[in-house]
C-alpha cells in the first residue's frame, strides 16, 4: 500500500477538508469575514465546501434565510451531514450548484459571503458578476483570497519551494495560492460590475497538520493541466513508487518550519488572505 493510500484509509476528500483545514484554518478566519461583509438578513454561501461559514451564519440571529451552494456534491453531502451533527439551526439550505451559474432570481440576497473559493473558478468575472445578479440593490459581497504562498503564509510558501525543487516549478503556485495579487482582485470585480469598497490585507496566527499531515493531504490534490485544460494528479495515491519522493519533501519541510512546531505536532503559523468588500451598484 502506498503512503498516500493508507494516509486516506478510505476517506473521502470532504472528510480529509474537514480533519485537516476547517478547525484550524477555515474556521478562525470565518468569523473576521462574516464582521466585514456585516452579513444579515437573505445570505448567500458561495462555494460552501464543508459548509463552515454556513454554520457559523446559521446561528446569527440577524440571518433570516441561509442558502449554500458547492459544486461538488461530496462537499455539499458533508455540509449537510455536519449541519445535523454539530446541532446548527436549520437554516442553510444546500444545493449542488455553479458558482457560474448561480440557480437563484435576481436580487433576493442582502449578502454574498464566499471564503477561498473565487480563485478556483475558471471563469472569476462570471462568477461575481453571477453574485451581483443575486444581490439585492445595495447587496454586499465579502470574499477572502490568500495572498500569493510567498507573501505571508510561510509554511505553504516553503511548501511551494520544495515542490518546485523536487517535481517541478511548473506546478507552483499551487491552486489555494494562485490568485493573491490584490489589483488583480480588484479588477475581475470592477469587470463584474461590482462596487469595489477595499481590497483589505489581513493576518491571522492558524493551526495547520502536523508536517506529514500537511504534505499528505496537499500532495493528493497536486495538479498540471492536462491537453483539455483539466488537472492531471501530479501523484497516482496508489502509487507507491512515489512514497520515495513524498518522504523527501515531508523531511524538507520538516526542516523549513521547525520553529512552527507546537508539542502536539501541528504547526502554528502566520496565514495570510485579502478581504474583497464590495457592493452591488
Amino acid at each position: 500500500m502506498s503512503l498516500i493510500s493508507d494516509f486516506i484509509a478510505g476517506r473521502t476528500p470532504p472528510d480529509l477538508y474537514e480533519t485537516y483545514l476547517s478547525n484550524g484554518l477555515f474556521m478562525p478566519w470565518a468569523d473576521p469575514l462574516i464582521e466585514a461583509v456585516a452579513a444579515s438578513g437573505a445570505c448567500l454561501d458561495i462555494a460552501c465546501g464543508t459548509g463552515v461559514i454556513s454554520r457559523k451564519l446559521s446561528d446569527l440571529p440577524e440571518v433570516v434565510t441561509l442558502a449554500s451552494i458547492d459544486v461538488a456534491p461530496p462537499m455539499i453531502a458533508k455540509a449537510e451531514a455536519l449541519q445535523q451533527e454539530y446541532g446548527c439551526a436549520p437554516r442553510a439550505k444546500f444545493q449542488v450548484a455553479s458558482a457560474l451559474e448561480l440557480p437563484f432570481d435576481d436580487d433576493i440576497f442582502d449578502a454574498a459571503l464566499c471564503q477561498q473559493g473565487l480563485q478556483f473558478f475558471p471563469d472569476k468575472v462570471l462568477a461575481l458578476h453571477e453574485a451581483a445578479r443575486v444581490l439585492k440593490p445595495g447587496g454586499r459581497l465579502g470574499a477572502a483570497v490568500w495572498t500569493s504562498a510567498n507573501d505571508g503564509n510561510p509554511v505553504f510558501g516553503a511548501f511551494e519551494d520544495i515542490l518546485a525543487r523536487n517535481i517541478g516549478s511548473d506546478i507552483v503556485p499551487i491552486a489555494p495560492f494562485s490568485f493573491g495579487d490584490p489589483e488583480e482582485i480588484r479588477s475581475v470585480a470592477e469587470q463584474a460590475g461590482l462596487d469595489v469598497q477595499a481590497v483589505e490585507r489581513r493576518e491571522m496566527i492558524t493551526t495547520l497538520p502536523a508536517v506529514r499531515d500537511f504534505v499528505l493531504f496537499d500532495v493528493i490534490f497536486l495538479g498540471r493541466p492536462g491537453a483539455d485544460g483539466a488537472l492531471q494528479a501530479v501523484i497516482d495515491p496508489a502509487d507507491d513508487t512515489a512514497d520515495e519522493l513524498i518522504e523527501t519533501i515531508i523531511a524538507e519541510l520538516n526542516d523549513a518550519v521547525r520553529q512552527y512546531v507546537q508539542d502536539d505536532g501541528t504547526l502554528k503559523s502566520l496565514t495570510t488572505t485579502h478581504f474583497l468588500l464590495a457592493k452591488n451598484a
